[in-house]
């Protein structure tokens, strides 16, 4: 642990809400930023690299993030937390990403998003009272249970189901591609609790529950992907698995609305990391390009290494004013469904572009993990297939925003 204080971030906090314009930082994100870039400054390539390659534990990273009041930003005051909102979040990752914190923005997604947001949104008292102040001061880590072996994109296909009894619930079933289920202390578990065949609309009679991964009748392995991350993805087994009635969150067979006001912050915040790492990326692309020399001139002064560049940035400014109009219709209670889904397409798309050019221009030396663009590059394919594949993003975008007819 580091045990270093950050000045800046009182008075950030403390001033979250004052925003200059949707296009420019007001002082309190400027100070967040100053802050992120502070503690980014802490952590090598190497350092990240272990992470991400070999799964080591991020402890002093996820300590200063807590010291900093990060991990809580998005908490109620009232729960030990910064009482602040999505933009601020997303501000967060963004620079983290952007300056070398590969694979944070998993993190992020695991436990302030599934847990806190979650929980801080549905949860009951009990429930906030005894989890949000551990997940805000970084004791407590979090994942979500959703993707099922036959479901995959179409969650009402779950065949996870929490049978209702007497004093609870039993949940049989098989989770598939679940992030760090190895470390989470509780998990978001979504399971059927009525059949499709007994519900008026496919979309009720799913629920969601705070599972324990550590209960003996839950089983999970390993799942390779060969994709350098933080977290391992795992299969998870239930089997004859009891969960009390308080284990609950929200409303019973009402689960799949309240999973929404999750799952676009969940967007948003990938969103945000991938538009950081594009530019994590493209910063050492320029460096590079700037500084290797070829046939008597820096390589960046030629337009065919120096035009993709350009047209690389430009495209993850656009993804950025996205992200920016997702989180603050988020945090000011409108239907953000739209926005989310457009910069988690546009953002993905972006960095999977923008790290292809940071390979490109270092040439031979994109290849070798000295120069850490390869990984980068590696890690952006993911943001492509999830939180959400780009074809779903744009079966939303085709259907709920442009009225065109149902694809599925």
């Amino acid at each position: 642990m580091h045990n270093v204080y950050f000045p800046h971030v009182e008075s950030a906090l403390m001033s979250s809400s004052d925003q200059s314009s949707a296009f420019e930082d007001g002082p309190a994100s400027e100070l967040i930023r100053e802050t992120a870039r502070d503690i980014a400054d802490l952590y090598d390539d190497e350092y990240w690299q272990a992470v991400n390659h070999e799964q080591v534990e991020p402890t002093e990273f996820w300590q200063d993030c807590a010291d900093a009041g990060f991990l809580g930003a998005a908490v109620p005051e009232e729960y030990g937390g910064e009482g602040m909102g999505i933009q601020e979040v997303t501000t967060i990752v963004q620079t983290f990403a952007e300056n070398g914190c590969m694979g944070t923005g998993m993190l992020w997604v695991v436990t302030p998003v599934f847990g806190s947001i979650t929980l801080s949104q549905n949860g009951t008292e009990e429930q906030k009272e005894r989890y949000l102040p551990k997940l805000a001061n970084g004791e407590m880590k979090f994942c979500m249970a959703l993707t099922e072996p036959r479901a995959g994109h179409n969650t009402l296909n779950l065949d996870t189901f929490a049978e209702p009894t007497d004093d609870g619930f039993v949940v049989n079933g098989t989770k598939q591609w679940i992030s760090g289920v190895d470390r989470a202390d509780k998990m978001l578990l979504v399971a059927r609790t009525k059949p499709e065949s007994e519900v008026e609309r496919r979309t009720d009679g799913i629920t969601l529950f705070l599972a324990d991964p550590s209960d003996d009748a839950v089983e999970y392995h390993p799942l390779e992907t060969g994709i350098p991350a933080p977290e391992t993805q795992y299969e998870i087994h239930f089997d004859n698995y009891h969960l009390d009635e308080d284990a609950v969150i929200g409303e019973q067979d009402n689960g799949l609305y309240q999973l929404f006001e999750t799952v676009n912050p969940e967007r948003l915040v990938g969103a945000a990391n991938a538009v950081g790492a594009g530019k994590c990326a493209l910063n050492r692309a320029i460096e590079y390009a700037n500084s290797r020399e070829v046939f008597d001139a820096p390589i960046g002064s030629h337009q065919a290494v120096q035009h993709p560049i350009a047209d690389a940035w430009s495209k993850l400014e656009a993804a950025e004013l996205l992200v920016r109009k997702g989180a603050w219709t988020v945090d000011n209670g409108g239907e953000a469904g739209a926005a989310a889904n457009m910069a988690k397409l546009r953002a993905t798309e972006a960095c999977y572009e923008a790290c292809d050019v940071a390979v490109q221009t270092h040439g031979g030396n994109g290849l070798s993990p000295d120069y850490f663009v390869v990984d980068l590059w590696k890690a952006s394919r993911l943001g492509r297939i999830a939180p959400g594949s780009s074809q779903m993003m744009r079966n939303y975008i085709g259907e709920r925003v442009l009225g065109l007819p149902r694809s599925y």
